[in-house]
């Protein structure tokens, strides 16, 4: 069944458009908000889907809505880091897996990340609140002896704020998987001769790749860095690092640029 004809038999819809919709699988891959109408299709891999994706104990990872088992592959992190990274002897005490977490923990779990998602989501909360009272306000003036319908007020309200965007609570499995897929690829990298030292250096470049780990990073059929889709609800937007981390939102493009342009001359020299 395609999503037009499932538009058709289900309608009409409560909602213009709906903050949590309520998903009702009408094909394999194909999902319909039983409340709005909206459309979500799977992809044919992870790196490009969009889904909510949940971990299976073996290591797969299923769409939240449809229930479709994404296709990937999975390489043996030991054999990987054997073929590809050549250790510096005078670095080789240093513990990079450690640090990458430890800046992974505090972009996601640590009090930074709390107080960022915690001021910026108020914000949406009043945004929303504002448009909520205006279009109420225009409502009593306009039918002063009728009683208003909350559900097209709220809908009204929602349509107003176009970009509002709250941001999730990380889990410690989400963090651990963005932690080893951006340790695989520094190791990539430096097995390609990018130097990559500790600290500010290393802070930069696991702050970019968070935020590539969205869309992740692929050449041709070969995954140079997996996506996460999940980790896109997580992250705040580009501009606020600075003020709530203070880092540069300038290393999120450089980074990108950087890994793209070794890989790149790589693979095509």
């Amino acid at each position: 069944m395609t999503h037009s004809l499932w538009y058709r038999v289900r309608r009409p819809f409560r909602y213009p458009t709906c903050c949590t919709c309520v998903w009702e699988v009408f094909d394999v891959n194909h999902a319909g908000c039983v409340k709005c109408g909206g459309h979500h299709m799977c992809a044919n891999n992870p790196v490009d889907s969009k889904c909510p994706l949940v971990t299976c104990p073996d290591g797969t990872r299923v769409c939240d809505i449809t229930g479709v088992i994404l296709p990937e592959i999975h390489a043996a992190a030991r054999e990987y880091v054997e073929h590809s990274y050549r250790p510096d002897p005078q670095s080789a005490c240093i513990d990079m897996d450690t640090e990458i977490y430890s800046v992974v923990y505090r972009f996601l779990l640590g009090p930074r990340s709390e107080l960022c998602r915690t001021k910026e989501n108020q914000k949406q909360y009043q945004k929303i609140q504002a448009h909520l009272y205006k279009q109420l306000k225009h409502f009593k003036i306009k039918q002063p002896d009728c009683l208003p319908n909350m559900c097209q007020i709220i809908a009204a309200s929602m349509v107003q704020e176009k970009h509002w965007r709250f941001i999730r609570a990380a889990s410690e499995h989400l963090a651990q998987q963005c932690s080893r897929q951006i340790m695989l690829c520094l190791l990539d990298l430096r097995g390609k001769g990018v130097k990559i030292t500790t600290g500010t250096r290393l802070q930069d470049l696991v702050c970019g790749m968070l935020y590539m780990l969205r869309t992740g990073l692929t050449y041709k059929n070969r995954v140079l860095l997996a996506a996460i889709p999940e980790i896109d609800a997580c992250l705040p937007h580009e501009n606020k690092i600075e003020l709530y981390f203070g880092i540069s939102s300038k290393v999120i493009c450089m980074t990108e640029n950087e890994v793209k342009l070794v890989f790149r001359e790589f693979y095509q020299s």
